[in-house]
C-alpha cells in the first residue's frame, strides 16, 4: 500500500462545527490541507495549503499539534494517508480557491456518508480535552551551570520527550545546557529542531547533528520561528537570554498573540526566587492572579507533560 503524507488543519466555529472542503472531481469532505513540498516542515505545509485552498494565511503562533494519524485515502483507492494534523482557532473563510469545489462547516456528531475516513476517525479524538504537545521549545543556558543537577535534569527531560514522541526545538547551539538537552534527545532517538541566527553560528557553535537546523537573520526571527515550530515553551535553568525568551513568550500568551502553554522546569528550586517576584507582582497589582496561574511550574517530566496536556489558555489581558 502506497503512503501519502499530508498536513491538515482542524478549525471549529462558535457552534462546534468543523471546517471541511471537497476537492473538485471528488465526493468526500475532508479537512483542509495537502502534500508537503520538498524539505517543508509539516506546519509550514498546513499554513501554505490552507492559504492556497481558502485564501487565508493562518497564524503559526496559534497552530497546535493534534497528532499524526493514518487512514485509508479518500480519493485514491489502495493508498494510505499519514497526516500531521494541527488545530487553529476560528477565522473567517471566504470563497474556495484552487481545486476546492465546496466549503462546509459540519457537525462532527452527525452521521454522514460523505466524510473522508481520516476526518471520521478524528472526530471522537477531537472531542477529548487533553492533548500532549507534538514539540516543545526549550529555553535554557548556553552555559552548563554550577550544579551537575542542571545537566542531569536536562538529560532526564530530553529522554522522556524522546520516549513520548515529543520533539524538541532549541536555539540551535551545541554548548551548555542547550547542547546537553539536544544530545540527550538525539541519543534516545528523539527529534531536535534548532533555530540559530547567522551572527551566532560561530559564537554559540551551531549544532550540526540536529534533525534539522535552520539559520535565520536575527534574534527576533529566531524567537518567532521557534514559536511557530512549537506547541509549548519550557524554561530550564539559564541566564538573561533564557529570561528574555521566557517572558516574551509568556507576554505574547497574555496578549492573546500565542495560544500555547509556557512552563518553568524547576530544578533544585532554581526558579523559586522568580516565582516569589511574580507573586509580589500580583500582590502589588501589576499581574492578575489568573495570568500568574497560567504559568506552569513542574519538577519532573510527568508533571510537565500532564500540565501541558490539560492547560487551558487564560483570558487575554
Amino acid at each position: 500500500m502506497t503512503t501519502i503524507r499530508v498536513s491538515a488543519i482542524v478549525m471549529r466555529d462558535g457552534e462546534g462545527r468543523m471546517l471541511t472542503v471537497r476537492k473538485r472531481g471528488t465526493e468526500m469532505l475532508m479537512f483542509p490541507g495537502g502534500k508537503p513540498e520538498p524539505g517543508e516542515d509539516p506546519r509550514d505545509t498546513a499554513i501554505r495549503e490552507f492559504a492556497e485552498e481558502l485564501g487565508v494565511r493562518l497564524d503559526g503562533l496559534l497552530l497546535r499539534t493534534v497528532g499524526e494519524f493514518s487512514a485509508p485515502a479518500a480519493n485514491e483507492p489502495g493508498h494510505e494517508v499519514v497526516a500531521h494534523v494541527f488545530e487553529h482557532p476560528f477565522v473567517e473563510v471566504g470563497e474556495p480557491l484552487a481545486e476546492i469545489d465546496r466549503v462546509e462547516w459540519i457537525d462532527p456528531g452527525e452521521a454522514r456518508h460523505d466524510i473522508a475516513p481520516l476526518s471520521t476517525m478524528l472526530f471522537p479524538i477531537l472531542r477529548e480535552s487533553g492533548r500532549a504537545p507534538g514539540r516543545i521549545a526549550v529555553f535554557t543556558g548556553s552555559a552548563a551551570g554550577a550544579s551537575p543537577a542542571f545537566a542531569e535534569a536536562a538529560i532526564e527531560l530530553a529522554s522522556a520527550c524522546a520516549r513520548s514522541g515529543v520533539g524538541i526545538v532549541t536555539g540551535g547551539g551545541r554548548v551548555g545546557l542547550m547542547g546537553v538537552i539536544a544530545d540527550a534527545a538525539l541519543r534516545a532517538g528523539g527529534e531536535v529542531f534548532g533555530v540559530i541566527p547567522q551572527p551566532l553560528v560561530e559564537g554559540e557553535i551551531a549544532h550540526e547533528s540536529l534533525t534539522r537546523l535552520e539559520v535565520v537573520s536575527d534574534m527576533h526571527a529566531r524567537k518567532h520561528r521557534m514559536s511557530v515550530l512549537s506547541d509549548a515553551f519550557v524554561a530550564l535553568p539559564g541566564g538573561a537570554g533564557t529570561l528574555e525568551e521566557l517572558f516574551e513568550a509568556w507576554t505574547w500568551q497574555q496578549l492573546g498573540m500565542l495560544a500555547k502553554p509556557v512552563a518553568l522546569y524547576d530544578v533544585e528550586g532554581y526558579w523559586q526566587p522568580l516565582l516569589g517576584m511574580l507573586d509580589r507582582m500580583v500582590d502589588e497589582g501589576f499581574l492578575s492572579a489568573p495570568l500568574r496561574e497560567s504559568l506552569i511550574v513542574a519538577r519532573t517530566p510527568d508533571e510537565l507533560f500532564s500540565a501541558l496536556a490539560t492547560w487551558v489558555p487564560p483570558r487575554r489581558k
